[in-house]
């Protein structure tokens, strides 16, 4: 009898810390998530003013602006932290 209750304790304390390394997980991965998402939101700002600038030159007559080559690398880099970040959460999946 006590040999099957130390059993039944090991299987709950085992089940209990895979649930625990689970919600882990879920926090980690929803934060990077939202980091993906603050990122993406920069990303189409950036594309917005880039557009919205443009134009604007197009109806002075000309494209040739240092602003344009920051927007670009704004971008750029928010794409760039966006494929850090998802490699991240799949990083964090393979961990747990």
């Amino acid at each position: 009898m006590q040999n099957f209750l130390n059993k039944v304790g090991k299987t709950a304390t085992d089940v209990a810390g895979k649930a625990g390394n689970k919600a882990s997980e879920l926090i980690e991965v929803g934060k990077l998530k939202s980091k993906i998402s603050a990122r993406k939101q920069d990303a189409a700002s950036a594309k917005k003013e880039i557009g919205e600038y443009c134009y604007g030159l197009f109806e002075q007559g000309g494209i040739d602006d240092s602003v344009i080559l920051d927007l670009c690398e704004k971008i750029k880099s928010c794409n760039d932290d966006i494929a850090d970040l998802e490699q991240q959460v799949q990083d964090a999946k393979d961990s747990h």
